[in-house]
């Protein structure tokens, strides 16, 4: 069985020298109360509920700086461009096709760094296991 293994996200977190303009705040504020996957797009149409004059470009931007500081993370394989927010540690991510939630599991089917060393002479700088699935809640 599975278990998910909660963590809250870090705290989200731009490159050293990029500005928190108050655009860039909405956007930031808007992701600190999300829970789940997002598209930049549902990302957008919830902050400009706080700051009306924000610009879709702005909210690709701050979601590419968010990527690059490893605040926020592509889920790939969910057939759009989408989202999750992560907290730095070793994890990875059970997301529901139904639904869109997402479940963080320290559950890792990856081979350990000296097995692909050994069978493949590989060096292991990085991982990333996303199950796809329906949750508990959708399943039942």
């Amino acid at each position: 069985m599975l278990l998910a293994v909660p963590h809250p996200p870090d705290p989200l977190r731009l490159p050293a020298r990029a500005r928190v303009t108050p655009q860039r705040r909405a956007v930031l504020e808007t992701l600190e109360e999300w829970d789940g996957s997002f598209t930049v797009v549902e990302l957008y149409d919830r902050a400009r509920q706080a700051y009306p004059t924000l610009a879709l470009a702005t909210t690709y931007r701050t979601v590419d700086l968010l990527r690059r500081a490893g605040s926020v993370r592509p889920l790939p394989g969910t057939g759009r461009p989408t989202y999750v927010r992560c907290h730095s540690g070793h994890h990875h991510h059970l997301i529901c096709l139904t639904c869109g939630s997402v479940e963080e599991t320290e559950i890792c089917a990856a081979p350990a760094p000296a097995e692909l060393k050994r069978r493949y002479g590989f060096s292991e700088s990085s991982h990333e296991v996303d199950i796809y699935g329906t949750c508990a809640r959708c399943a039942a």
